[in-house]
């Protein structure tokens, strides 16, 4: 009943008002809901941006190792040129005369080792015979050109001595030429030729750069090897030497793959482990390790990548993988036999998003639910006070302050009820109308303090005599109703019958604040402080055969209930009226009297 209480506001539906946790508690949804896709979306923008921070810096290492091996193979293509150029020179009329060393050195060309030494502490040209040349396809000995070709490795030599070699790069810079001869820097013991000119066959970077194998005359970067002296492991870098359309030799460069380790470390941001790989699917470096043999794609990268092959990397130069929540990130800079790898493992990539998410969201966040567990605490609070007072009005408003019973205005409203039921279902319905006798008496004799306690002791009387289903209410005053539902006027008529004995036999002790006057006056006793009374009552039915066309109405039902009350009080009280005859007998002697 209190919900009829409630305000109805024009904004919102009135369940919100009668459910006002759920209110609450779907605001607070909404709000966290809100936060929550600013919190996927601040995630997402952070994941981005996080990745386009790795890629930017691997492109920028990318490029920086690039400038660094670029730097060498421009220096490379040099020698290159210059040597050809040396040749050009000696095949012309402005040819060089061969000076001593030379000529000594083209005089011991058949020893088994030989070397022309120069000045300068330039290194040395070292050379095998023919019956040492035996077998290696990749040289000939052409006593023709070997002047020429003992030139053009002086003057290589000094180059090599001078500095061609850059400090950023660990390793050796030789000059192979195919008439069975060598510089090295730094120089290497003679005793050695034999082994190195074989050593020189079978390398990819000498065989590779022959003209079979190398129409195009391109520079070329060897797959990672082990050196035959030193077992340390490196990659060469290599160009072949043409006089005119003759393959004259190779000039090398070595790169150590310790460097390549310092290259890939190099400006790299703490936590971040690159990898350096090769078209074949070689791992040359690690950025943060040093690469002690060579692993192969892809169990040299964490991840599972089996389903790209490094061919796929080169093709496309540069990109973004994903696979199982784990991010590869990969760049070739443009001219680079290589490509830079960064594995960004799923774990380390929420890691940094948490780190970089925002701090008043979090907080947020961890505030929802200690301010949702408050609100609704107050709210609770609020809500069951207005709701026990909204209960309270409820009750004061349809309740008899004094007796507990209804007032006249709940009477109607269950009088309504009750008539609409009597004349859906047909069922006969009865009315009491119920007024104790000599009430003024009463309470001028006993005050109005005992009158309060008579009235107290007739609803007890009430509810204690009628039925559960019986509806018994103070109209006002020493007034009584009660609706009686589903009864006929007889069985009404017992009923009250059995309320008037109740009474007649209750005893009400006075109001100890009352007089102690003690007198027998018409119909009131009062001895010993102890108050007797009586009722009439007055009986009225709404038959269930009412005609649907005159319905009875609580008014109508009361008038004629209130018509046998009066009958009742004018025959001598203290008893019940349930039709009009002693109204009818009583009508005549009026009318003869006037």
């Amino acid at each position: 009943m209190w919900r009829r209480l409630l305000p109805q506001p024009r904004w919102l539906p009135r369940l919100a008002v009668m459910r006002p946790h759920r209110v609450v508690v779907g605001c607070f949804a909404a709000v966290l809901l809100l936060t929550l896709v600013v919190a996927l979306r601040d995630l997402y923008l952070v994941r981005e941006r996080e990745l386009r921070n790795r890629q930017h810096s691997l492109e920028l290492r990318a490029l920086g190792v690039e400038a660094v091996l670029d730097a060498e193979r421009r220096r490379l293509a040099y020698v290159g040129s210059y040597a050809e150029r040396l040749f050009d020179i000696q095949a012309s009329a402005d040819a060089v005369a061969a000076d001593a060393a030379m000529q000594q050195a083209y005089a011991q060309r058949n020893a088994p080792v030989w070397q022309m030494k120069l000045p300068l502490e330039d290194p040395p040209l070292i050379g095998v015979g023919p019956a040492q040349l035996t077998g290696l396809n990749s040289f000939e000995r052409r006593d023709a050109d070997l002047m020429a070709d003992l030139y053009v490795g002086r003057m290589i030599s000094q180059l090599l001595g001078l500095g061609v070699r850059s400090d950023h790069i660990q390793g050796s810079a030789l000059f192979i030429s195919r008439n069975g001869f060598f510089v090295a820097y730094p120089p290497v013991d003679p005793a050695m030729a034999a082994r190195m000119l074989q050593r020189f066959d079978s390398v990819p970077y000498y065989r590779s750069q022959t003209p079979e194998l190398n129409p195009g005359r391109e520079i070329y970067w060897a797959p990672l090897y082990a050196d035959f002296q030193s077992k340390r492991r490196m990659t060469t870098l290599s160009v072949p030497i043409y006089a005119g359309r003759q393959f004259r030799g190779v000039v090398a460069i070595d790169v150590e793959q310790t460097r390549l380790d310092e290259l890939l470390r190099a400006a790299s941001e703490p936590g971040a482990v690159r990898y350096m790989m090769n078209v074949h699917g070689d791992v040359l470096a690690v950025g943060d390790e040093p690469v002690r043999t060579v692993r192969k794609w892809p169990d040299a990268v964490p991840g599972n990548w089996r389903d790209h092959v490094p061919a796929d990397l080169f093709t496309r130069g540069s990109g973004i993988m994903q696979r199982d929540g784990d991010y590869l990130l990969f760049h070739r800079a443009p001219q680079s036999p290589w490509v830079l790898i960064d594995v960004v493992p799923a774990r380390e990539l929420y890691e940094s998003m948490l780190a970089r998410m925002s701090r008043p969201l979090l907080v947020i966040w961890a505030l929802l639910p200690f301010l949702l567990w408050i609100t609704l605490k107050v709210v609770t609070q609020l809500f069951d006070h207005y709701i026990a007072l909204g209960e309270k009005l409820q009750e004061l408003a349809q309740q008899d302050p004094l007796t507990g019973l209804s007032n006249r205005r709940r009477m109607r409203e269950l009088a309504q009820y009750a008539l609409e039921r009597q004349r859906r279902e047909g069922q006969p319905l009865a009315l009491l109308m119920i007024d104790i006798d000599f009430f003024k008496k009463v309470n001028d004799r006993w005050g109005h303090a005992s009158g309060d306690k008579v009235l107290v002791q007739l609803a007890r009387t009430l509810r204690a005599t009628m039925r559960s289903v019986d509806l018994p209410a103070r109209m006002g005053g020493e007034e009584f109703a009660v609706l009686l539902p589903n009864t006929s006027l007889a069985e009404a008529a017992q009923s009250a019958e059995r309320l008037r004995g109740a009474i007649a036999a209750c005893a009400v002790e006075a109001d100890p604040e009352a007089g102690v006057e003690a007198s027998v006056e018409a119909g009131v006793e009062a001895s010993d402080r102890v108050i007797r009374f009586t009722i009439s009552v007055g009986v009225a039915e709404a038959p269930a055969d009412v005609p649907p066309d005159t319905p009875v109405t609580l008014d109508g039902l009361a008038a004629i209930a209130d018509r046998r009350l009066y009958d009742a009080k004018t025959h001598g009280r203290n008893r019940v009226v349930s039709d009009d005859s002693l109204h009818a007998a009583a009508v005549p002697q009026l009318q003869a009297k006037a």
